[in-house]
């Protein structure tokens, strides 16, 4: 409920002011961060619109062993692009970042964080760390990073993703 109440107010702040905060959110298997997520979903639905889909919360699973190219094929899987596997890494990230702007996505939710920490030795947890720090600059919407506790050593890796993801919030079993 609190991280809920915490993430959703990212939300009312940004829609109310523009000021787009970002939150990393802790916890071990089974607290609920996948939960929360489909929640926040359920409380901002998609709406289809005949010229458009309007998603104002972009829930974007990071798929095991992370790379840009997957994450980016995720994120333009979630925002119904016909072909997420089509085109360079570039094309690919141009194209998710050109269709969350086109869908107005409000909130952007990365899940599972601990997939690009678990992927590779330091340089390419910098890469595809570096990338997700693109696409929150590039889309200047409020970024929550859900994920196992060891996400910390990702942001450890990355300077400038760390200093992005200053707010931390840890879920723990049986919270409320």
């Amino acid at each position: 409920v609190a991280a809920f109440e915490h993430i959703d107010g990212l939300l009312q702040l940004f829609r109310s002011t523009g000021v787009a905060q970002s939150l990393l959110v802790l916890g071990e298997a089974g607290t609920g961060k996948t939960t929360l997520c489909k929640t926040l979903l359920k409380q901002h639905p998609k709406t289809v619109l005949p010229e458009r889909d309007v998603i104002p919360v972009l829930f974007v699973p990071i798929p095991p062993a992370a790379t840009i190219a997957s994450v980016a094929e995720s994120m333009l899987t979630r925002l119904g692009d016909p072909a997420p596997g089509v085109g360079t890494t570039s094309n690919k990230t141009a194209r998710a970042t050109r269709l969350a702007r086109a869908c107005s996505v409000e909130l952007l939710l990365f899940d599972e964080a601990n997939h690009i920490q678990d992927r590779g030795q330091s340089p390419t947890q910098y890469l595809v760390g570096d990338w997700v720090k693109g696409v929150i600059d590039e889309l200047a919407v409020p970024t929550v990073l859900l994920g196992l506790p060891r996400v910390a050593n990702l942001l450890r890796v990355n300077e400038q993703l760390r200093r992005r993801f200053t707010r931390r919030l840890h879920m723990e079993l049986g919270q409320e």
